[in-house]
């Protein structure tokens, strides 16, 4: 392929992944208003013991879901793209991946469900907890037959239908459904009960729109259904398993364990914490919506310049994108907690903590992603067993010393290292890194805005101070990476993206 002919390959994929992120964002600006005004309202009218009593739920619900399907939303965004021209096995595979999700969530969640006592009396020792936790299992189930529909979508790169009910649709229908309950003066439970409605009313969505407007179909009776094939599937499913298991103990055991040492009011100061700064997550769950499929084809072919520039580039982007957010959220942090209650402010270090760790999985990009896309699943299955029994080793040993700060202290750092190590593994088995030295621009523009809010922190009262200092702050950011330069790249795919609907889009036919 010629030199031209290897750029257009990479706009396409970078164009691509620029659109799944557009409207990906989009949905996730939605989402993450829903959750925090969920989180608002449970917090605000409910006090911090109830709340820490939702968080807690949701915490061990979420937990779960990441087991529930036993790495068949993954597999299938491998499989459908790999295996676009054989209609026959996408069928049977997607099957399989349907099969092993039901099996799967109806197990998890029923466990979940027989055992709500136990855990209740392990954990948090309230009676309420039980029917709650139960609820939260019956959106366990629902949510992960719902997940294996969005991955569908984003397999076959109709990203939109996902961000349609999932993004959309459903945090609207969830606030709208919970603020109801609360204007009526219901109880946590009848909280949870409006979550679990909305849960089945946008399952009910999404299947419908996977009837409608997608043509393949499960299907288990299949010549493909060969014991081969089978193999084939479980021995890339049942490795991402284990690895979510491993997740489960990096990624939210800080949250239980906070529960399980401390108390619900703890639970509820440190996931306030989480939430805000998960807001410096979307740049990377944006770019990796549709970075796994391409990832994926871009292997099969062998395509390994165009695979290394396009993960560098959009490493940049997430990184360019979530430093300022990352500033923000430490610079104003008593604001932006005081937002859910004064009580709330007691996790300032906290947050600030939470917030250094998601910036350094901001500065890693999507590595995991292109790890299992290059069949390197079983790295990442260790890498994720690796950290998290790490993670739970030092969380108990830092909140047993430090508190709360220590749950923060433990999980940041084991974060940290462990994406580093990442991109150590990348460099080593597929002589692939993302850094360049157009990293030094977000860098140098990040130390610049940071400084005016410090400034306009001293300047200011509160309210106005984080008003005017963020304001400030993110115009000075984008005019520095402005006076920088912007790269040749973000030029050419701007162009591609401005001039793609006039140039390549047919038009409407008269009528």
């Amino acid at each position: 392929m010629s030199a031209d002919g290897e750029d257009q390959s990479r706009l396409r994929s970078l164009a691509s992944i620029s659109k799944g992120a557009s409207l990906y964002t989009l949905g996730k600006v939605v989402s993450d208003g829903g959750e925090f005004a969920l989180h608002f309202l449970v917090s605000r009218w409910l006090g911090p013991v109830s709340y820490g009593l939702f968080a807690y739920g949701k915490t061990l619900a979420f937990s779960a879901l990441l087991l529930t399907n036993l790495g068949s939303e993954t597999s299938i965004l491998k499989y459908l793209p790999q295996h676009e021209d054989d209609p026959t096995k996408r069928r049977f595979l997607l099957g399989l991946a349907w099969l092993t999700s039901f099996g799967g969530g109806l197990l998890v969640s029923g466990s979940l469900f027989v055992f709500a006592p136990t855990v209740s009396e392990f954990t948090l020792a309230e009676p309420r907890f039980i029917g709650i936790l139960r609820l939260f299992a019956a959106i366990l189930f629902v949510d992960t037959l719902g997940n294996l529909l969005y991955a569908t979508f984003r397999a076959v790169e109709l990203i939109e239908y996902e961000i349609l009910s999932k993004r959309l649709f459903k945090p609207l229908l969830r606030v709208a459904g919970v603020g109801i309950v609360i204007v009526l003066g219901g109880t946590l439970y009848d909280v949870v009960v409006a979550l679990v409605a909305a849960g089945v009313v946008t399952l009910v969505v999404a299947g419908y729109l996977f009837l409608s407007r997608l043509g393949i179909r499960p299907s288990l009776r299949s010549p493909e259904s060969t014991s081969r094939t089978v193999r084939e599937y479980y021995n890339y499913s049942l490795p991402l398993t284990f690895k979510e298991a491993g997740t489960l103990l990096q990624g939210r055991v800080d949250v239980l364990m906070v529960g399980l040492f401390l108390s619900s009011t703890a639970v509820g100061i440190y996931n306030v914490a989480v939430l805000i700064a998960g807001v410096l997550y979307i740049p990377l769950l944006a770019v990796d919506q549709l970075f796994p499929p391409l990832a994926s084809k871009l292997v099969a072919q062998d395509k390994r310049d165009d695979l290394a520039e396009v993960y560098s580039v959009v490493t940049r982007w997430v990184f360019s994108i979530s430093l300022p957010l990352g500033v923000l959220a430490v610079v104003y942090r008593a604001e932006l907690l005081g937002l859910f209650g004064p009580e709330f402010t007691a996790g300032t270090l906290v947050l600030a903590l939470i917030v250094v760790g998601q910036l350094c999985l901001a500065g890693t990009g999507p590595s995991d992603s292109l790890l299992m896309m290059s069949d390197h699943q079983y790295v990442v299955m260790a890498n994720e067993w690796v950290f998290g029994l790490a993670n739970v080793a030092l969380n108990y040993i830092c909140i047993q010393a430090f508190g709360l700060l220590g749950a923060a202290i433990a999980s940041a750092g084991v974060l940290a290292v462990r994406n580093l190590t990442t991109v150590a593994e990348l460099h080593y088995l597929e002589g692939i890194h993302p850094y360049s030295l157009e990293f030094g621009k977000p860098v140098v523009a990040g130390v610049l805005a940071s400084g005016w809010m410090v400034v306009a922190a001293g300047l200011f009262s509160e309210a106005s101070a984080a008003v005017i200092g963020s304001v400030g702050g993110l115009f000075i950011y984008a005019g520095s990476l402005r006076l920088l330069g912007l790269e040749a790249v973000d030029y050419q795919l701007y162009r591609r993206l401005t001039t793609v609907r006039s140039e390549d889009d047919p038009q409407p036919a008269d009528d």
